[in-house]
Protein backbone atom coordinates (compact mmCIF):
# COMPACT_ATOMS: atom_id res chain seq x y z
CA UNK A 1 0.00 0.00 0.00
CA UNK A 2 1.51 3.22 -1.24
CA UNK A 3 2.24 5.78 1.68
CA UNK A 4 0.83 8.98 0.31
CA UNK A 5 -2.60 6.57 -0.87
CA UNK A 6 -2.47 5.53 3.15
CA UNK A 7 -2.19 9.15 4.19
CA UNK A 8 -4.93 10.16 2.19
CA UNK A 9 -7.52 7.32 3.38
CA UNK A 10 -6.90 8.22 6.88
CA UNK A 11 -7.05 12.17 6.91
CA UNK A 12 -10.24 11.76 5.13
CA UNK A 13 -11.44 9.60 7.62
CA UNK A 14 -10.30 12.09 10.39
CA UNK A 15 -12.07 14.61 8.46
CA UNK A 16 -14.73 12.94 7.36
CA UNK A 17 -15.50 10.50 9.60
CA UNK A 18 -15.68 6.39 9.41
CA UNK A 19 -16.62 5.38 5.92
CA UNK A 20 -20.56 4.30 5.68
CA UNK A 21 -20.19 2.05 2.81
CA UNK A 22 -18.78 1.05 -0.39
CA UNK A 23 -20.29 4.35 -2.09
CA UNK A 24 -19.39 6.64 0.44
CA UNK A 25 -15.76 5.07 0.17
CA UNK A 26 -15.60 5.78 -3.54
CA UNK A 27 -16.80 9.09 -2.83
CA UNK A 28 -14.28 10.40 -0.50
CA UNK A 29 -11.56 9.20 -2.01
CA UNK A 30 -8.39 10.27 -3.91
CA UNK A 31 -8.60 7.90 -7.18
CA UNK A 32 -5.44 8.89 -8.57
CA UNK A 33 -3.33 7.49 -5.14
CA UNK A 34 -5.05 4.67 -5.58
CA UNK A 35 -4.60 1.61 -8.00
CA UNK A 36 -6.85 -1.65 -8.65
CA UNK A 37 -3.84 -3.81 -6.84
CA UNK A 38 -4.05 -1.95 -3.90
CA UNK A 39 -7.69 -1.86 -3.30
CA UNK A 40 -7.42 -5.26 -3.39
CA UNK A 41 -4.43 -5.66 -0.77
CA UNK A 42 -7.33 -3.71 1.58
CA UNK A 43 -10.13 -5.68 0.84
CA UNK A 44 -7.58 -8.70 1.58
CA UNK A 45 -6.53 -7.76 4.84
CA UNK A 46 -10.28 -6.88 5.96
CA UNK A 47 -10.20 -3.16 5.64
CA UNK A 48 -13.07 -3.01 4.25
CA UNK A 49 -15.05 -5.50 6.80
CA UNK A 50 -16.75 -2.63 8.66
CA UNK A 51 -18.85 -1.78 5.09
CA UNK A 52 -18.71 -5.19 3.46
CA UNK A 53 -18.29 -8.26 5.06
CA UNK A 54 -17.75 -10.11 2.04
CA UNK A 55 -13.64 -9.92 1.49
CA UNK A 56 -14.23 -11.67 -1.91
CA UNK A 57 -16.84 -9.79 -3.18
CA UNK A 58 -15.03 -6.31 -1.90
CA UNK A 59 -11.58 -8.13 -3.75
CA UNK A 60 -13.48 -8.52 -7.29
CA UNK A 61 -15.06 -4.97 -7.36
CA UNK A 62 -11.50 -3.26 -7.12
CA UNK A 63 -11.83 -1.99 -10.69
CA UNK A 64 -15.57 -1.24 -10.34
CA UNK A 65 -14.80 1.11 -6.92
CA UNK A 66 -11.94 2.66 -8.57
CA UNK A 67 -14.41 3.84 -11.47
CA UNK A 68 -17.09 5.24 -9.61
CA UNK A 69 -14.28 7.16 -7.51
CA UNK A 70 -12.49 8.54 -10.40
CA UNK A 71 -16.65 9.97 -11.92
CA UNK A 72 -16.86 11.41 -8.77
CA UNK A 73 -13.67 13.15 -8.78
CA UNK A 74 -14.37 14.31 -12.07
CA UNK A 75 -17.85 15.54 -10.65
CA UNK A 76 -16.38 17.70 -8.00
CA UNK A 77 -13.78 18.84 -10.14
CA UNK A 78 -15.92 20.17 -12.94
CA UNK A 79 -18.58 21.85 -10.47
CA UNK A 80 -21.14 19.31 -10.91
CA UNK A 81 -21.57 19.47 -7.35
CA UNK A 82 -23.43 22.40 -7.37
CA UNK A 83 -22.60 26.70 -7.04
CA UNK A 84 -22.00 26.34 -3.79
CA UNK A 85 -21.14 22.00 -3.37
CA UNK A 86 -24.21 21.88 -1.32
CA UNK A 87 -25.84 19.36 -4.33
CA UNK A 88 -24.96 15.78 -4.00
CA UNK A 89 -22.58 14.69 -7.01
CA UNK A 90 -24.67 11.79 -8.41
CA UNK A 91 -23.06 8.51 -9.50
CA UNK A 92 -23.22 4.91 -10.31
CA UNK A 93 -23.76 2.93 -7.14
CA UNK A 94 -20.68 0.22 -6.62
CA UNK A 95 -21.99 -3.21 -7.84
CA UNK A 96 -20.44 -6.50 -6.62
CA UNK A 97 -19.67 -8.44 -9.66
CA UNK A 98 -20.65 -12.00 -9.54
CA UNK A 99 -17.70 -13.65 -7.58
CA UNK A 100 -16.01 -16.63 -5.99
CA UNK A 101 -16.97 -17.07 -2.18
CA UNK A 102 -13.64 -17.43 -0.24
CA UNK A 103 -13.46 -20.14 2.38
CA UNK A 104 -11.71 -19.65 5.28
CA UNK A 105 -8.53 -20.84 3.82
CA UNK A 106 -9.17 -18.49 0.86
CA UNK A 107 -9.28 -15.62 3.56
CA UNK A 108 -6.01 -16.66 5.68
CA UNK A 109 -4.02 -17.06 2.30
CA UNK A 110 -5.20 -13.79 1.22
CA UNK A 111 -3.91 -11.87 4.60
CA UNK A 112 -0.55 -13.78 4.35
CA UNK A 113 -0.43 -12.18 0.75
CA UNK A 114 -1.42 -8.86 2.33
CA UNK A 115 0.36 -8.90 5.76
CA UNK A 116 2.93 -11.22 5.54
CA UNK A 117 1.52 -13.27 8.22
CA UNK A 118 -1.88 -14.49 9.29
CA UNK A 119 -3.82 -12.07 11.24
CA UNK A 120 -7.30 -13.39 12.17
CA UNK A 121 -7.04 -16.65 11.91
CA UNK A 122 -4.08 -19.84 11.38
CA UNK A 123 -4.64 -22.58 8.91
CA UNK A 124 -4.09 -25.21 11.94
CA UNK A 125 -7.18 -23.44 13.12
CA UNK A 126 -8.86 -25.70 10.87
CA UNK A 127 -7.82 -28.86 11.94
CA UNK A 128 -8.95 -27.63 15.75
CA UNK A 129 -11.32 -30.60 16.57
CA UNK A 130 -8.62 -32.74 15.95
CA UNK A 131 -6.28 -31.47 17.32
CA UNK A 132 -8.13 -31.26 20.77
CA UNK A 133 -9.11 -34.61 20.59
CA UNK A 134 -5.44 -35.77 20.52
CA UNK A 135 -4.59 -33.14 23.58
CA UNK A 136 -2.61 -31.27 21.45
CA UNK A 137 -1.40 -27.72 22.51
CA UNK A 138 0.18 -24.44 21.00
CA UNK A 139 3.77 -23.63 20.86
CA UNK A 140 2.89 -20.48 23.23
CA UNK A 141 0.95 -23.09 25.85
CA UNK A 142 3.12 -25.77 25.97
CA UNK A 143 5.70 -23.31 26.75
CA UNK A 144 4.33 -21.59 29.02
CA UNK A 145 4.31 -24.77 31.26
CA UNK A 146 7.03 -25.26 33.56
CA UNK A 147 10.25 -26.97 32.11
CA UNK A 148 13.20 -27.35 34.80
CA UNK A 149 16.50 -26.12 33.77
CA UNK A 150 18.53 -28.93 32.24
CA UNK A 151 14.73 -30.93 32.40
CA UNK A 152 13.11 -32.45 29.66
CA UNK A 153 9.16 -33.27 28.49
CA UNK A 154 7.26 -34.69 26.12
CA UNK A 155 3.85 -33.33 24.22
CA UNK A 156 1.81 -33.03 21.71
CA UNK A 157 1.65 -30.13 19.31
CA UNK A 158 -0.85 -28.59 16.57
CA UNK A 159 1.35 -26.58 13.97
CA UNK A 160 1.55 -25.74 10.16
CA UNK A 161 5.08 -27.03 8.39
CA UNK A 162 6.49 -23.91 6.74
CA UNK A 163 10.25 -24.41 6.04
CA UNK A 164 12.68 -27.35 6.03
CA UNK A 165 16.31 -27.55 5.92
CA UNK A 166 18.82 -30.85 5.73
CA UNK A 167 22.12 -30.43 8.11
CA UNK A 168 24.55 -32.49 9.29
CA UNK A 169 25.87 -33.66 12.87
CA UNK A 170 29.08 -33.32 13.84
CA UNK A 171 29.43 -37.06 13.41
CA UNK A 172 27.65 -36.57 9.97
CA UNK A 173 24.04 -37.88 10.53
CA UNK A 174 21.67 -35.93 8.55
CA UNK A 175 18.65 -34.31 10.69
CA UNK A 176 16.14 -31.68 9.71
CA UNK A 177 16.18 -27.87 10.60
CA UNK A 178 11.96 -27.14 10.41
CA UNK A 179 10.16 -23.71 10.92
CA UNK A 180 7.05 -23.98 12.32
CA UNK A 181 3.61 -21.89 13.03
CA UNK A 182 0.84 -22.05 14.83
CA UNK A 183 -1.73 -19.41 16.07
CA UNK A 184 0.81 -18.36 18.83
CA UNK A 185 3.50 -17.81 16.55
CA UNK A 186 6.87 -19.10 14.99
CA UNK A 187 8.65 -21.58 16.25
CA UNK A 188 12.07 -23.91 15.12
CA UNK A 189 12.37 -27.45 15.62
CA UNK A 190 15.24 -30.02 15.01
CA UNK A 191 14.06 -33.86 13.99
CA UNK A 192 16.39 -36.62 13.54
CA UNK A 193 13.92 -39.84 12.74
CA UNK A 194 14.20 -40.28 9.15
CA UNK A 195 10.27 -41.11 8.28
CA UNK A 196 9.52 -37.67 10.24
CA UNK A 197 11.84 -36.35 8.39
CA UNK A 198 10.58 -37.14 5.45
CA UNK A 199 6.99 -36.70 6.25
CA UNK A 200 7.89 -32.86 7.42
CA UNK A 201 9.62 -32.44 4.19
CA UNK A 202 6.60 -33.80 1.84
CA UNK A 203 4.41 -31.23 3.91
CA UNK A 204 6.59 -28.23 3.98
CA UNK A 205 6.24 -28.12 -0.12
CA UNK A 206 2.78 -27.32 0.35
CA UNK A 207 2.14 -25.70 3.67
CA UNK A 208 0.21 -28.94 5.49
CA UNK A 209 -0.47 -28.79 8.89
CA UNK A 210 0.60 -32.10 11.03
CA UNK A 211 0.19 -32.98 14.98
CA UNK A 212 3.66 -33.38 16.09
CA UNK A 213 4.31 -35.20 18.90
CA UNK A 214 7.66 -33.89 20.68
CA UNK A 215 10.44 -33.95 23.21
CA UNK A 216 11.19 -29.86 25.45
CA UNK A 217 14.42 -29.86 26.35
CA UNK A 218 15.37 -26.65 28.81
CA UNK A 219 19.29 -25.96 28.65
CA UNK A 220 20.84 -24.20 31.07
CA UNK A 221 20.39 -20.30 30.70
CA UNK A 222 17.60 -20.66 28.17
CA UNK A 223 14.17 -19.24 28.59
CA UNK A 224 12.36 -21.72 26.18
CA UNK A 225 12.90 -25.42 25.58
CA UNK A 226 14.32 -26.41 22.28
CA UNK A 227 11.90 -28.86 20.90
CA UNK A 228 12.72 -31.91 19.12
CA UNK A 229 10.07 -33.87 16.61
CA UNK A 230 9.80 -37.23 17.08
CA UNK A 231 6.99 -38.04 15.17
CA UNK A 232 4.42 -36.49 12.81
CA UNK A 233 1.17 -37.26 12.06
CA UNK A 234 -0.48 -35.11 9.19
CA UNK A 235 -3.75 -33.71 9.85
CA UNK A 236 -4.83 -34.97 5.79
CA UNK A 237 -4.69 -38.03 6.54
CA UNK A 238 -6.29 -37.86 10.06
CA UNK A 239 -9.03 -36.29 8.71
CA UNK A 240 -9.75 -39.23 6.26
CA UNK A 241 -9.92 -41.61 9.07
CA UNK A 242 -11.51 -40.00 11.49
CA UNK A 243 -15.21 -40.21 12.17
CA UNK A 244 -16.73 -36.96 12.65
CA UNK A 245 -20.66 -36.04 13.13
CA UNK A 246 -21.57 -32.62 11.42
CA UNK A 247 -24.30 -30.98 11.96
CA UNK A 248 -26.18 -28.59 9.58
CA UNK A 249 -28.66 -26.02 10.55
CA UNK A 250 -31.39 -24.92 7.59
CA UNK A 251 -32.97 -21.62 7.75
CA UNK A 252 -33.47 -21.25 3.57
CA UNK A 253 -34.93 -24.67 2.55
CA UNK A 254 -33.59 -23.17 -1.00
CA UNK A 255 -30.30 -23.71 0.20
CA UNK A 256 -30.63 -27.55 0.44
CA UNK A 257 -29.83 -28.37 -3.04
CA UNK A 258 -26.36 -26.76 -3.19
CA UNK A 259 -25.30 -28.99 0.15
CA UNK A 260 -26.77 -31.79 -1.37
CA UNK A 261 -24.13 -31.25 -4.66
CA UNK A 262 -21.29 -30.71 -1.82
CA UNK A 263 -22.06 -33.79 0.50
CA UNK A 264 -22.82 -35.94 -2.97
CA UNK A 265 -18.68 -34.99 -3.75
CA UNK A 266 -17.74 -35.90 -0.18
CA UNK A 267 -18.70 -39.21 -0.41
CA UNK A 268 -16.25 -42.26 0.38
CA UNK A 269 -15.50 -41.53 4.58
CA UNK A 270 -17.22 -42.51 7.96
CA UNK A 271 -18.06 -39.57 8.87
CA UNK A 272 -22.06 -38.65 9.82
CA UNK A 273 -24.01 -35.69 8.28
CA UNK A 274 -27.35 -34.69 10.26
CA UNK A 275 -29.66 -31.57 8.73
CA UNK A 276 -31.49 -29.39 11.19
CA UNK A 277 -34.50 -27.01 10.77
CA UNK A 278 -36.81 -25.48 12.98
CA UNK A 279 -40.86 -26.73 13.66
CA UNK A 280 -41.61 -23.79 15.75
CA UNK A 281 -42.34 -24.90 19.72
CA UNK A 282 -38.88 -24.91 20.31
CA UNK A 283 -38.74 -28.49 18.42
CA UNK A 284 -36.37 -28.71 15.41
CA UNK A 285 -36.65 -31.30 12.77
CA UNK A 286 -33.16 -33.33 12.16
CA UNK A 287 -32.53 -35.48 9.56
CA UNK A 288 -30.04 -38.01 9.53
CA UNK A 289 -28.51 -37.72 5.77
CA UNK A 290 -25.96 -40.51 6.22
CA UNK A 291 -22.92 -42.07 7.65
CA UNK A 292 -20.33 -42.94 4.98
CA UNK A 293 -18.94 -38.97 3.98
CA UNK A 294 -15.68 -37.76 4.35
CA UNK A 295 -15.70 -34.68 6.34
CA UNK A 296 -12.64 -32.17 7.08
CA UNK A 297 -12.18 -28.77 7.67
CA UNK A 298 -12.51 -28.30 3.85
CA UNK A 299 -15.87 -29.21 3.39
CA UNK A 300 -17.18 -27.54 6.94
CA UNK A 301 -15.89 -24.28 5.55
CA UNK A 302 -17.24 -24.73 2.21
CA UNK A 303 -21.03 -25.35 4.19
CA UNK A 304 -20.76 -22.76 5.85
CA UNK A 305 -20.29 -20.15 3.61
CA UNK A 306 -23.65 -21.29 1.77
CA UNK A 307 -26.59 -18.44 2.41
CA UNK A 308 -29.19 -20.01 4.75
CA UNK A 309 -27.29 -22.87 6.53
CA UNK A 310 -25.14 -22.54 9.19
CA UNK A 311 -22.54 -25.31 11.18
CA UNK A 312 -24.70 -26.17 14.32
CA UNK A 313 -21.44 -28.60 15.58
CA UNK A 314 -18.99 -30.47 14.14
CA UNK A 315 -17.54 -32.87 16.51
CA UNK A 316 -15.33 -36.12 16.49
CA UNK A 317 -17.25 -39.42 17.02
CA UNK A 318 -15.76 -41.23 20.06
CA UNK A 319 -16.02 -45.37 19.69
CA UNK A 320 -17.71 -47.15 21.93
CA UNK A 321 -17.36 -50.82 23.66
CA UNK A 322 -20.64 -51.48 20.89
CA UNK A 323 -18.98 -49.28 18.21
CA UNK A 324 -20.15 -45.82 17.12
CA UNK A 325 -23.42 -44.38 18.69
CA UNK A 326 -26.06 -47.02 17.23
CA UNK A 327 -28.66 -43.90 17.61
CA UNK A 328 -27.07 -42.80 13.85
CA UNK A 329 -26.97 -45.76 12.15
CA UNK A 330 -30.13 -45.49 10.31
CA UNK A 331 -31.35 -42.61 8.45
CA UNK A 332 -34.66 -41.16 9.19
CA UNK A 333 -36.19 -37.79 10.78
CA UNK A 334 -36.51 -37.29 14.10
CA UNK A 335 -38.08 -34.24 16.08
CA UNK A 336 -35.19 -33.04 19.02
CA UNK A 337 -35.15 -30.81 21.37
CA UNK A 338 -34.08 -26.76 19.41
Amino acid sequence: MGEKAMEQLVAEREVGGPFKSLDDFADRIEPRLLNRRQLESLAAAGAFDGVHADRAGVHAAAETILSVASSAAEARESGQGGLFGDVETPHADVRIPPHQTWSTADRMAQEKDAFGFYFSAHPVDRYRHLAEARGAKSYGAICAEPVAEGGRATGVMAAMVEDVRWRETKRGARYAAATFSDSSGQFQASCFDEDACKAIEDMAREGDCALLMVELDRLPGEETPRVTVRGVEPFRQLANSSRMELVVDVSDAAAIGTLAQLLARAKGGRSEVFLRAPVGGGKAARLFLGDDYLIGADQVDSIATIAGLRIGSFERMEAKADGYRARNRRSGLRLVAG
